[in-house]
């Protein structure tokens, strides 16, 4: 059966930091889940694509396990440890993408350290994993908040590592929502708590967000320049997870410089990442990715197929700005098959999504694919008008391809 990932496998690696070898076999004789499902059709697909198709996300409720292994951790671990295993939990759950079941247990986290300033170190790490979950999922205000109360007890604390961190984090929620100066400045007062700390791991990450921005902003030489140092530091690690979004920025750059096989070529690297680390978030991000790829190379069977897969893990991770991307790769979709109702239909559901979640670079994309079907459908007043609504937003963060992408469009 090709399924996702062995989540077995990947929590047998997480308990034994935790547990003995008796330990170990007396949970794997009584932790118990099953993994199921049926196979999506994949017609006319061969090779890898068919492949990558086919994997199977429907793999049974294994909720039950997990709060078994809660309970066996409690009555075997001392209070400080059992916390630790707690927020390791956690994060098996995020790269698992059972984003509901990580918050459950941070909020538990939370519940059972209510002013015991000894567990400040596990408070700050719970808070700042709550604030990374709500941003994977467009909750704005609720992250903003989580981040600060994780800022405060770092700095409290004085653990640097911490508050650069939560700076890279709320670097990257401002780079979301199209604020791209303001994302910098974060990201450059991170790299300076890094002069002290030495910390590489996190260092790879400031470089990957620099490299976004730079790539966004055009400057795609030194946007690959990032990734390549940064994917280095942890192909050493070695960190799956960080290889697998490294390997997909870069398909990202490739894909704006028109070189589609190179493209194609990084987004099947970080599948193959995503996969080997069971990293379901950054699986789905991906498939948007190939999806879009496939559009621009007008192979609108594979770019349809993917585009319903992206939606199907990421409605799994309610990652809401992929979506909002997916309802826009399926309008271009439409567009090019002269479907014009429905393309209208995918485009403005993708706008009002990233209105809803305030996230001005997708909008403006969004206006942009807009403005093209206008075009097409020999609309022209709405046409320029969605153009030149794009156009204000790229003027602000300077994307100088787009806008003399548009500046052409507008004058034709």
């Amino acid at each position: 059966m090709n399924t996702i990932f062995n989540k077995k496998l990947i929590l047998n690696d997480l308990l034994k930091d935790f547990f003995d070898k008796a330990e170990i076999l007396e949970l794997s004789k009584n932790f118990i889940y099953t993994i199921s499902g049926k196979k999506p059709p994949s017609k006319n697909l061969t090779g890898i694509s068919k492949e990558q198709i086919e994997i199977e996300l429907n793999e049974g409720n294994f909720r039950i396990g997990i709060d078994l292994l809660i309970t066996f951790g409690e009555s075997k671990l001392l209070k400080n440890k059992f916390f630790e295993f707690l927020l390791s939990l956690g994060q098996f759950a995020i790269t698992a993408g059972e984003f509901a079941l990580a918050i459950d247990i941070n909020e538990k986290i939370l519940a059972q350290t209510r002013n015991q300033s000894e567990f400040n170190s596990i408070i700050a790490n719970s808070y700042f994993s709550l604030a990374d979950l709500q941003s994977r999922q467009a909750q704005w205000e609720q992250c903003f908040k989580n981040a600060k109360k994780a800022t405060a007890i770092f700095q409290e604390i004085k653990d640097n590592k911490g508050f650069a961190g939560c700076q890279n984090l709320l670097g990257t929620v401002y780079g979301d929502l199209g604020d791209l100066k303001k994302a910098k400045e974060y990201f450059e007062d991170c790299l300076t708590l890094l002069e002290q700390e030495k910390d590489n791991v996190l260092l790879g990450k400031v470089e990957i967000n620099l490299g976004i921005i730079n790539n966004i902003q055009g400057n795609f030489d030194l946007a690959l320049s990032y990734y390549r140092r940064a994917l280095l530091s942890f192909e050493k690690i070695p960190d799956i997870r960080r290889v697998a979004e490294i390997r997909h920025n870069m398909g990202m750059t490739f894909l704006k410089k028109n070189e589609f096989d190179a493209a194609i070529s990084e987004f099947d690297k970080s599948i193959s990442a995503s996969l080997q680390a069971g990293f379901l978030p950054s699986l789905g991000i991906t498939y948007v990715s190939k999806a879009y790829a496939f559009t621009l190379m007008h192979d609108f069977t594979l770019a349809e197929a993917f585009s319903d897969k992206a939606m199907e893990i990421c409605y799994k991770t309610n990652d809401k700005l992929s979506i909002a991307e997916i309802y826009k790769v399926k309008g271009i979709i439409q567009k090019h098959l002269t479907n014009y109702q429905l393309a209208e239909n995918f485009l403005l559901t993708s706008l009002r999504i990233n209105k809803e979640h305030n996230n001005s670079l997708n909008e403006a994309e969004t206006l942009y694919e807009l403005g093209l079907l206008y075009k097409e459908m020999d609309k022209k007043t709405e046409s320029k008008n969605y153009f030149n609504a794009a156009i204000k937003y790229f003027k602000k963060i300077n994307a100088s391809i787009e806008i003399k992408s548009l500046q052409a469009l507008i004058e034709e």
